[in-house]
């Protein structure tokens, strides 16, 4: 409870409640010293206060030490007060107590460990000599000093303070030393307290009994307090001192025992040095008896350690004698060799180890029993119960006896058939590597940034033209690199090295027979504190490659000029028909740009229709990839709408991208822009079958037309009508006026008859003053009245030419299409000799071919 006090946690009122506690028990200790002074009258006290308050002091946190030292003193001036009266002195004594407490403590905190104080001989020697001497003397001159003590009475009075400290500290202080820390700790062991009740119960009648009717008692009081440190622990040990110390002193002072005639020089001093000598021996006893209760706990401990990591190691071990056999084995090692631990120790070593691997076991053997090694390291094959071979990390070292015979060898044997697996597998990887590396002209390299030291492989050395012999440097390596790139492949490295990072770069390297490329990689390996250890990569050749990229890259280059260069839009797309490319013509008829396009599937991407204003084409074409090359009719008048609005008459084709293999990997389409080509096409066919003067159909036009009436006629059995118009005095017209003039006149009367007739006719210039109609679909009688008013309206025409009017006239000849006449000369003819009649006949009059007939 003592050393709770000392060492508690608590808040500020805890403090002053624990110093209340000390100073009850201050009180207690001091009224028990002073009681056994007042009912003695005559012999040397026990004083336990002074020891209590160095504890104190060495075992209590410095910032509590004033208050706990203050309850402390008041306890033992109290009990002064209360035995001795009022006085002055009191209060006196006390602060001597609590000078040499603080002398005390103050040393043992300077000296001893506050978690272990008295774990050794030494630790006692230091409490002995420092707080059980030093300070006692110290307190016993202060107290000459304070007190004013001088003359005969010095000499006993400083005795008697100094014996009666020292048997106080010897006595008490150990059981506070030892007092076990924490709250839920009993000093006393529970399966102990019976053990120690009964000791002690033994230990206090000898004691009295030595006192009382043997000579020289103390003799055998130290004989009992030696049982009594053999017996116990070491705290019931002191524990038990302390209890003695206390009764002898009660029955010394009560007067049950006399231990004859005090010493003349140290008066009453004298009765107690034999106590105080019977004290350092028990003391000393006890601390041996510990030392050696540790020591031999110790043992067992490792015995059991070793014990238990040998039983149930993951590791095969075994105790070994010097001739090979076994004389201890675990499981694991049963296991690996497949043997039962009984049928293992019949055999040795010798005969299940593989004959190829045993001379060198035995070899290290003969050196480790002549003492040149102490341990030794390998790997041997052992036969197992089933025949199989395994493969071990065999570790041996000897056990020797006091004088270094060899007891027994301890072996480690771990199972490494695996690994051994393993690094087979690995070696052969390597070499597949290796091989690999080879033949695509890869080199390996290592640089240890700590030693500086650069590996290079084979293939290193050819690729930077270093012979075999010659060893390779970062400088070697730098004198290599093509002048203008030194300093970029140094910064390179240096930052990667600053940076902890891993870096990749391509140079060129000079060498006698021309400059060559190279590209490397390298990755760092880090130490355990973060810093760049070594460096690992890789430098390729890539001359051929970099040739090949340059020439790519320059047809690449020119390709894309070219694309970009021509006139027609050029899309290409994978083979899902998803964009990948547009060069600018395609951005421009599209309203799509390449970054906005790719992906998207060309049939999205393109609007097409027949037409300006068709419907949009569903062409299959652009869904799906085709298998050659494709492209629509040139008679399908395809029309490309621009996402802004914009149309583009348009032709294209798609042809499919193969691999080598034949493999179809995407498609190419080209878009040309027709538009110009398309009207200049119906321009040419316009003129073709136009007559450029009047813009009516000319006379292959009209003979066309006139195929496809007698045809109809003839299949069909329909009845069409032809009519020939010949112009009146139109040659006066073209000789007074002039071409121009009747070129405009030819103009005005062809845009004239036209408006007389209908949507389906066909009106053409035959050529001169000549006009030839078609009229489908009806006969002779149904038409006389529109060629009436046809002939009418050009006879009434006023035509203005310079201010003069010129009249003309027209005689028109018809006759009937039917099936009874369908050959084109024969109905030509007819019209015309009905023409022909009609001009006879007066002209500005029309005639029927049938009519002249009749």
């Amino acid at each position: 409870m003592t050393l709770d006090i000392l060492t508690s946690q608590y808040g500020s009122k805890k403090y002053w409640l624990s110093a209340l506690y000390l100073g009850v028990i201050a009180f207690l200790l001091t009224l028990f010293c002073l009681e056994l002074i007042v009912v003695s009258g005559r012999i040397s006290p026990l004083w336990y206060s002074t020891a209590l308050m160095t504890i104190v002091v060495f075992r209590a946190p410095a910032p509590r030490v004033p208050l706990l030292l203050l309850g402390c003193l008041i306890g033992t001036a109290l009990a002064n007060l209360l035995m001795i009266g009022p006085a002055v002195s009191n209060l006196k004594f006390a602060l001597l107590n609590m000078l040499q407490a603080l002398i005390g403590g103050m040393m043992l905190r300077a000296l001893l460990n506050r978690n272990a104080p008295l774990n050794s001989l030494l630790d006692w020697g230091r409490y002995v000599v420092f707080a059980g001497l030093l300070a006692p003397l110290a307190g016993g001159v202060l107290a000459l000093w304070i007190l004013h003590v001088d003359g005969k009475a010095t000499l006993p009075f400083f005795s008697t303070w100094v014996v009666s400290e020292i048997i106080g500290m010897l006595a008490l202080g150990p059981v506070l030393l030892l007092w076990p820390s924490g709250k839920q700790e009993s000093p006393i062991a529970r399966h102990r307290v019976l053990e120690t009740l009964f000791t002690l119960a033994v230990t206090l009648i000898a004691s009295y009994l030595s006192l009382r009717y043997l000579p020289w008692p103390f003799t055998f009081i130290v004989v009992i307090l030696f049982w009594c440190a053999v017996r116990l622990p070491k705290f019931e040990a002191f524990l038990l001192f302390l209890i003695n110390s206390s009764f002898i002193s009660f029955l010394l002072a009560f007067g049950l025992v006399n231990l004859g005639h005090e010493d003349r020089m140290l008066g009453q001093t004298g009765t107690w040095l034999p106590f105080l000598l019977v004290l350092l021996p028990s003391h000393v006893m006890a601390l041996v008896m510990d030392a050696f209760q540790r020591e031999k706990n110790h043992i067992s401990e490792n015995e059991t350690r070793f014990r238990n990591a040998m039983e149930y190691s993951a590791i095969g071990m075994a105790l070994v004698s010097p001739q090979g056999g076994w004389l201890q084995v675990n499981q694991s090692l049963c296991r690996t060799l497949g043997f039962p631990a009984d049928e293992l120790k019949k055999l040795t070593f010798q005969q299940i180890t593989h004959p190829d691997d045993l001379e060198s076991d035995l070899q290290q053997l003969k050196r480790l029993l002549k003492g040149e090694i102490l341990t030794y390291t390998m790997e041997k094959r052992y036969f197992r119960k089933d025949g199989d071979i395994v493969w071990a990390r065999l570790t041996v070292s000897m056990v020797r006896d006091t004088q270094q015979q060899p007891l027994y060898f301890i072996s480690q044997i771990v199972d490494i058939s695996e690994l051994k697996q393993s690094e087979q597998v690995n070696r052969r990887l390597m070499e597949r590597i290796t091989l690999a590396n080879e033949a695509g002209g890869i080199g390996v390299w290592e640089w240890n940034l700590l030693t500086g030291e650069l590996m290079w492989d084979k293939r290193m050395h050819e690729l930077y033209g270093l012979a075999a012999h010659e060893v390779p440097t970062y400088d070697l390596w730098m004198q290599r690199v093509h002048p203008s790139e030194q300093d970029y492949a140094a910064l390179t490295v240096q930052e990667a090295i600053e940076r902890r990072s891993a870096f990749h770069m391509e140079y060129r390297i000079n060498l006698p027979d021309g400059i060559r490329y190279v590209r490397t990689e390298a990755n760092r390996i880090l130490s355990q504190d973060g810093q760049i250890e070594r460096m690992l990569g890789i430098s390729q050749d890539i001359t051929h490659l970099r040739t090949l990229n340059d020439a790519l890259f320059q047809e690449k280059e020119r390709m894309a000029i070219t694309l970009d260069s021509i006139g027609e839009a050029v899309i290409s797309t994978n083979d899902e028909m998803r964009v990948t490319f547009m060069n600018p013509v395609a951005e421009m008829m599209t309203g799509w740009t390449q970054d906005a396009a790719a992906g998207l599937p060309i049939s999205e991407l393109l609007n097409i229709t027949r037409g300006t204003t068709g419907p949009r084409l569903e062409n299959l074409l652009l869904c799906q990839l085709p298998g050659e090359k494709t492209t629509p009719g040139l008679e399908e008048e395809l029309v490309l709408h621009t996402a802004d609005g914009g149309v583009f008459e348009i032709h294209y084709s798609i042809t499919p991208l193969k691999t080598l293999t034949g493999d179809n990997i995407g498609a190419v389409m080209v878009i040309q822009d027709v538009s110009e080509s398309r009207k200049m096409m119906k321009r040419l066919s316009y003129s073709a079958s136009h007559d450029m003067l009047t813009r009516l159909p000319n006379r292959l036009s009209f003979e066309q037309q006139l195929k496809r009436l007698l045809s109809d006629a003839t299949v069909h059995q329909h009845q069409h009508v032809l009519v020939f118009i010949d112009l009146d005095k139109f040659k006066a017209v073209n000789d007074t006026a002039g071409h121009a003039a009747g070129d405009a006149l030819l103009r005005e009367l062809g845009e004239l008859m036209q408006h007389h007739l209908r949507s389906s006719d066909f009106l053409a210039r035959l050529g001169g003053d000549e006009f030839g109609l078609l009229l489908p679909d009806c006969e002779v009688d149904q038409v006389r009245d529109v060629v009436h008013r046809l002939v009418t309206a050009v006879n009434q025409y006023r035509f203005m030419w310079m201010e003069n009017v010129y009249q003309v006239g027209a005689s028109a000849g018809m006759t009937q299409i039917d099936e009874h006449n369908c050959i084109s000369n024969l109905v030509m003819s007819q019209a015309d000799v009905a023409c022909y009649s009609a001009k006879h006949a007066g002209r500005g009059q029309y005639h029927v071919y049938q009519e002249i007939q009749m």
